[in-house]
């Protein structure tokens, strides 16, 4: 009878390894933070992805600012560019 490979090298997907790129790349991207962070987060608390993903959602509220940009009319965000401006030539209406 033949081995079962998923029972002789069972897959640590509850855990995040620091020391490969690509698996701290992905686990930033699906976080919404840096790699960088990444590493800060496993240095403290582990390398348990549950916690991790806990973490990097604390993380994210607390760099996010407390007063989100203002919403216009239409729904869109105001920006620098948006505010009295005529949309031709980038010159504001006098």
């Amino acid at each position: 009878m033949a081995a079962d490979a998923a029972k002789l090298y069972p897959r640590h997907r509850d855990r995040i390894s620091g020391s490969e790129d690509y698996v701290v790349r992905h686990f930033a991207r699906q976080n919404g933070i840096t790699p960088a962070q990444v590493h800060q987060l496993i240095r403290r608390y582990g390398s348990d992805r549950a916690r991790l993903v806990a973490a990097a959602k604390e993380l994210r509220a607390s760099l996010r600012p407390d007063n989100p940009k203002a919403m216009l009319a239409s729904g869109r965000r105001a920006g620098r560019f948006s505010a009295g401006v005529d949309g031709g030539s980038g010159l504001g209406r006098q």
